[in-house]
């Protein structure tokens, strides 16, 4: 028996306990602390833990940690990384002009007296490499035992999640990772097979992560947060345009015959990268850049996973890693002749790595078979629902309904707004039905409502539908690589059937007219899916709009409190948490 915790102290805070390797719940920091994408120890989530009694910590028989090296930099700091590389690429283009050469770069800043504050300055932003020390520390005065630690290195733990995860054979699959950068690599190509991950390369250039970061970061948007907007711009931006941009995004990184690795002629870091595009795309059209962006990612990508294919001779593909959070991407790779079968590791950016270091760790030490990934709702309860509600009695009348799908159901067919906070939280970047808002997907007034009261999201970004499962295919064209699976955590953007575009109008990117659909089967969603199935009885639409419930800049909300006090704070009609219908109280 093995009872593992894993934890990830970087971007995107999380922790997970997982008994005989499968998830017994896993929460990420930013649900407890309130701050968005959270980078650093997670301290509260761990409280939670110990408070609620989940285990004790002389019953761990390990303890795994994503990456092998991390900074105790706090969140403000991580950031501030990018902002000093930023402003140092504004001096750099200014001051010394575009180098095409390391040495020139070098000779360069010697000649203007910058070189010796560019070296400080690197030396300064260096990780801590005390982190391990504050890392145990920290479990210490938890009372774990420090000697139980694995660390696992990081583009190790995305491998590992998504093979052990999600590989339904013993046959072999290609997994590839790739992000802004973990543990000194950036990308890499490894076969699984027979329950064993066997790295064949990887790469240490500056990657499609970071320079996708890079420009989110120079267009006004945050870096590792916004990146989906501009995936969501670029469709609506004339295809010429994006090629010249792309071709831009094409001098700073390439493949070496296509295939194996990625090269990079002249940038070593984010300064430099950024002196380039503030000396080049200053003063040009966002959409513009956004869209070069990304149709460049996409070929870079798409070239990649090809070439790899030819070069292995193995056409089932795993992914994950920050990259691969890019649904427009997944939804090419899953269209290529070449797959045979893929499959995107849910939520795959940092968060997710806590399953990769578990999986791992229970596989090489404890050798026994590890359960298949098969529900992403492992997260906290509402907490105690009559205790909330009695709190709050003076701004919200309520009502206990016999039939709380069927109350949900009818509501959305009458075009009011729901959100619904029940059972176990969602891991993860998305929302998949348990604390999320709720819509008929038909009528395209929501859109703008749901902006207006609760998202305030940029005008060109889409919602996404949620659909039965086994209405799938009259609603979107699936590639036979994701018929077996579908696509329950929303990874996948796919076309939607012109004959019914009418129907998710509002769950429909108004562009290309692609859709990041979540297939819910009754199996693993069965509330949710009883309150499509009962929407489409009445509505004869087998499908609902679903975003996350939050308000703009917050993360998802995690209890009944916080979903109570964000249904006073927007303009969202009704609140479902467990058989409660709850809505503010008329003046």
């Amino acid at each position: 028996m093995s009872l593992i915790l894993s934890i990830n102290a970087g971007i995107n805070s999380s922790i997970g306990l997982f008994k005989d390797g499968k998830a017994v719940i896993c929460l990420e920091e930013e649900r407890f602390n309130r701050i968005k994408n959270w980078f650093g120890f997670p301290e509260k989530a761990l409280q939670y833990l110990i408070e609620y009694n989940y285990f004790k910590p002389h019953e761990l028989t390990d303890i795994a940690i994503c990456d092998e090296v991390l900074s105790d930099a706090s969140r403000e700091k991580f950031y501030e990384r990018y902002n000093y590389h930023y402003n140092y690429g504004k001096l750099l283009a200014y001051n010394t002009g575009l180098a095409r050469t390391k040495l020139e770069i070098k000779n360069k800043l010697k000649s203007t007296g910058l070189y010796k504050n560019y070296k400080e300055a690197r030396t300064d932003n260096k990780e801590d490499t005390q982190y391990n020390n504050v890392l145990y520390q920290k479990l210490k005065a938890h009372r774990f035992d420090t000697t139980r630690i694995t660390h696992v290195e990081h583009h190790l733990c995305h491998a590992a999640s998504a093979y052990y995860g999600l590989a339904k054979s013993q046959e072999p699959y290609l997994v590839f990772t790739l992000d802004g950068g973990g543990d000194n690599l950036r990308s890499t190509v490894s076969i699984a097979k027979e329950g064993k991950i066997s790295r064949q390369s990887s790469g240490n250039e500056y990657s499609i992560g970071n320079i996708y970061s890079a420009i989110t970061h120079h267009l006004g948007f945050r870096s590792h947060e916004h990146e989906y907007k501009l995936m969501g711009l670029a469709p609506y931006v004339n295809p010429d345009y994006a090629d010249k941009y792309k071709q831009f995004f094409e001098q700073s990184l390439f493949l070496i015959n296509e295939d194996t690795e990625f090269a990079n002629p002249e940038f070593i870091n984010h300064s430099l990268f950024f002196a380039k595009v503030i000396k080049r795309l200053s003063g040009h059209r966002f959409d513009n850049i956004a869209a070069g962006l990304q149709a460049f990612t996409e070929d870079i990508v798409i070239k990649w996973i090809k070439g790899n294919i030819k070069k292995h001779g193995i056409n089932k593909i795993l992914c994950a890693g920050g990259v691969f959070m890019n649904v427009k991407l997944n939804k090419l790779l899953s269209q290529l002749p070449e797959v045979e079968y893929m499959d995107v590791f849910p939520s795959c950016g940092d968060e997710s790595n806590i399953f990769g270091a578990a999986y791992y760790v229970h596989n090489t030490k404890h050798n026994t078979a590890i359960d298949l990934l098969d529900s992403y709702t492992i997260g906290t309860e509402p907490g105690d629902i009559e205790k909330v509600i009695a709190h709050y009695s003076n701004d919200i009348e309520v009502t206990k309904e016999a039939d709380i799908n069927q109350a949900i159901a009818k509501a959305l067919a009458e075009n009011k707004i729901v959100a619904r906070c029940t059972g176990r939280m969602e891991f993860g970047a998305r929302a998949l039905g348990n604390r999320s808002v709720l819509a008929n997907p038909a009528n395209m007034q929501n859109i703008n409502r749901i902006n207006r009261s609760v998202k305030k999201r940029d005008f060109w970004m889409p919602f996404a539908p949620a659909m039965l499962e086994e209405e799938t295919s009259t609603l979107i064209d699936i590639p036979n690589s994701l018929k077996p699976q579908g696509a329950p955590y929303m990874m996948f953007a796919f076309d939607t059937k012109e004959d019914k575009r009418d129907n998710i109008v509002c769950g429909a990117h108004q562009a290309d007219f692609t859709a990041r659909a979540q297939t819910v089967s009754k199996e693993q969603y069965p509330e949710f899916h009883d309150i499509i199935a009962k929407f489409k009885n009445i509505t004869g639409i087998p499908c609902v709009l679903n975003t996350s419930f939050n308000l703009h800049g917050y993360p998802i909300v995690e209890n009944a409190t916080q979903a109570i006090e964000v249904l006073l704070k927007s303009e969202i009609d009704l609140l479902a948490i467990d058989d409660y219908l709850i809505s503010r109280k008329q003046l």
